[in-house]
């Protein structure tokens, strides 16, 4: 087998995919850890983000002929797994490349995408410590763990790789190799963004969470290490807004206040996105006030649902009256929050959404998404469904719309999935269809990006919900009521 001195890391664009929030797009961190570590080795690297330069497969497959590497490594996702599996095939057909899918779906779902691929092998979990013995040991994959593969026609699937324990000794991600960040896109208050992650893993056992690439067990990076990494992207990269992308930024509070104040101390000026979410129980006042003093313009809350029944229908251990405290902090602060809410599990009803809509217009963060839930691969919400059979379509292989559509995947026990969409749109029309909301919004509004951002992710997320809801609010009004 030939010596692997060139590896191409591969994110891929899914281009059938409808119901995806083009607004907001961050880097593949994942693969340009992996990139990063090959390089450490001695390989040449390099990355082609597909989705964010929405390269069709064809012009994929050129660059990596092109490239003539000798690893062809694609991580796919739910929405990007149908179009990284087209795209191994015809590598294997016609290049005849040592082939390697990773990502979230590929782990979840690891013998069905290796038989619909004809990839070499499947690497499940985290990646850094499996690519490096990938190559170290020139493809042969009897003894690497993490991984699966095909041998004499069956499948083998080796025992899960331990998690990385100090992720300090993880290289900074190959940001050099990625397209320059202008090109990806979030709430900017200011601009271009740079994202980041400071821990992985999640403690937490919500049935809707898929946690295995990272696992459960919690892991920080150190203050030094991160703000280090924070200080690469604005010197080197130009970032003047920081999005962290981490799962539970604040479950060590402690870690938490280190990494502020050493960007407080560094003086820095960047705005700060904690864009995927904080634990309301895991915030103090002291703490919100650290967030402030350090640049943090935006952070989200994962509130899920406004029924204490159905937090305990998906294991989301969460006081209600913490998250309404958690928003006045942020509120007090100026902080713009975000509420993260979803409809559509097992045990849904008419009045459980009816108390979602309630809390979140008591609770009132400045901007509330209310989605209608996926049951992914890998979690206890799509094996409580398997067990049933209840899925009405397969979604092993992927899914060819974004979260942001409004298909569903399962039958439900006691609702119509119109029942479902139709309070969906409630919850749009009654959180936003406010004056002082309508206000409010505008008043959140600081930047040219912060517009523009606005104004597609409405057109993405809410185009239709908002239209059917003017629609429905307004179409009922008698003559005397205009």
């Amino acid at each position: 087998m030939v010596k692997i001195k060139k590896a191409i890391f591969i994110n891929p664009y899914p281009y059938y995919a409808e119901g995806i929030n083009e607004a907001t797009m961050y880097p593949p961190l994942g693969i340009a850890y992996l990139a990063s570590v090959v390089e450490s080795m001695g390989v040449k690297a390099k990355i082609i983000d597909a989705n964010v330069l929405q390269l069709q497969n064809d012009t994929v497959f050129k660059q990596i002929k092109k490239f003539n590497p000798d690893l062809v490594a694609i991580s796919v996702n739910i929405v990007t797994c149908r179009s990284g599996i087209e795209l191994a095939k015809e590598v294997k057909k016609k290049l005849k490349k040592l082939v390697i899918l990773g990502g979230p779906h590929a782990t979840a779902a690891p013998e069905n995408v290796l038989v619909k691929s004809k990839a070499d092998c499947i690497v499940r979990q985290e990646g850094e410590v499996t690519i490096k013995e990938i190559i170290e040991k020139n493809g042969k994959f009897t003894d690497i763990d993490g991984i699966t593969y095909m041998k004499k026609g069956k499948i083998i699937t080796n025992k899960d790789r331990a998690l990385i324990t100090d992720l300090d000794t993880i290289p900074f991600p190959a940001y050099h190799l990625l397209p320059e960040l202008k090109k990806y896109k979030s709430k900017a208050r200011k601009f271009p963004i740079g994202s980041i992650i400071s821990s992985r893993g999640c403690p937490y056992a919500c049935i809707y969470c898929n946690k295995s690439i990272f696992g459960f067990k919690f892991r920080s990076r150190s203050p030094k290490n991160f703000v280090d990494e924070v200080e690469l992207l604005v010197n080197k990269y130009g970032a003047k807004q920081i999005d962290i992308l981490d799962d539970n930024f604040t479950l060590n509070i402690e870690n938490a206040e280190k990494i502020l104040d050493l960007i407080i101390e560094k003086k820095m000026g960047i705005a700060i996105n904690l864009q995927n979410g904080v634990r309301a129980d895991r915030l103090t006042r002291k703490l919100v006030k650290k967030m402030k003093q350090a640049g943090v313009v935006r952070a989200g809350i994962g509130i899920e649902s406004g029924s204490p029944r159905m937090l305990k229908i998906m294991k989301k251990t969460l006081n209600l009256s913490k998250v309404i405290k958690a928003i006045e902090w942020f509120r007090e602060e100026d902080i713009v929050v975000t509420g993260f809410f979803m409809i559509g599990l097992p045990g849904e009803t008419e009045a459980s959404m009816r108390k979602t809509i309630d809390f979140a217009k008591k609770a009132n963060p400045h901007i509330a998404n209310f989605s209608i839930v996926v049951p992914l691969p890998g979690t206890e919400l799509y094996e409580m469904i398997d067990k049933k059979g209840g899925f009405t379509k397969n979604i092993d292989s992927g899914l060819e719309t974004g979260f942001l559509s409004s298909n569903f995947y399962y039958r439900f026990d006691n609702l119509a999935p119109e029942t479902i969409l139709k309070y969906q749109r409630m919850a749009y029309s009654e959180f936003y269809f406010r004056p002082s909301k309508a206000i409010e919004m505008i008043t959140t509004i600081r930047s040219s990006n912060e517009l523009k951002w606005t104004m597609n992710s409405a057109a993405n997320m809410l185009g239709d919900v908002f239209v059917k809801s003017f629609i429905n609010r307004f179409s009922s009004r008698k003559p005397s009521d205009a």
